[in-house]
Order: structure tokens, then C-alpha cells, then sequence
């Protein structure tokens, strides 16, 4: 059964070397059984997530010389301001909508 919101303490302790935890509740807090959580504060170092079936699969791209590696912008390119960003995604007055110009690559179904 998950806990309302108003039956949640939340409070800041640290951990001493001994590796022990006193903590003193509110006058508030609930009594009874509760489920006690640690978790720490500290920013967790995550290690690179490893897939052996991609990075095989990226292999046998790779040297089939049809893996894209060119996913980063050259040296020295300036990102584009908003405004130029709308200037080159908007169609020009008068041109067809964007779905007519899909509908006839797609063709008939």
C-alpha cells in the first residue's frame, strides 16, 4: 500500500564513519511500522551502460563502412539563432502544404 503524502517525513541526516544513524521524528510523524529509505545525496559516478549485441552489431557496420559516424557538428559551426532556425523550417507564401508534398512521395496505399 503506498503512503499519502501527509504520512511522509522527509528529513536530512548524515552518516557518520561508524556507519550509524540516529535520527530523532517530528512530534508529527506517524507511528507504527515504517519503511525506511537511504539513499545518498551525493552525485553517484554511473558507469557507461555496456550492450555486447549493439556494440557487435556497430562492429559489423563499421567495417561494412555503412555505419554514420559523422553525428557531431564540424569545428568551429555556430548553431543557428531561433530566428534562422524558423526562417529555414517555414515554406515559402504560397507553396503546397507540408502533407501534400508527403502524400505524393508516399503515393497510394
Amino acid at each position: 500500500m503506498a503512503a499519502q503524502e501527509k504520512d511522509v517525513v522527509v528529513l536530512s541526516a548524515v552518516v557518520g564513519e561508524d556507519r550509524k544513524l540516529v535520527i530523532e521524528l517530528p512530534p508529527d510523524a506517524p507511528t507504527g511500522p515504517v519503511e525506511l529509505i537511504v539513499r545518498s545525496t551525493k552525485a553517484v559516478e554511473q558507469q557507461p551502460y555496456y550492450n555486447p549485441a549493439r556494440e557487435a552489431a556497430r562492429a559489423k557496420l563499421l567495417a561494412a563502412g555503412v555505419l554514420s559516424t559523422a553525428h557531431h557538428a564540424p569545428e568551429g559551426a555556430v548553431p543557428l539563432t531561433v530566428e534562422e532556425r524558423m526562417r529555414i523550417g517555414t515554406l515559402p507564401p504560397g507553396a503546397r502544404p507540408s502533407e501534400d508534398l508527403v502524400n505524393e512521395d508516399r503515393g497510394e496505399y
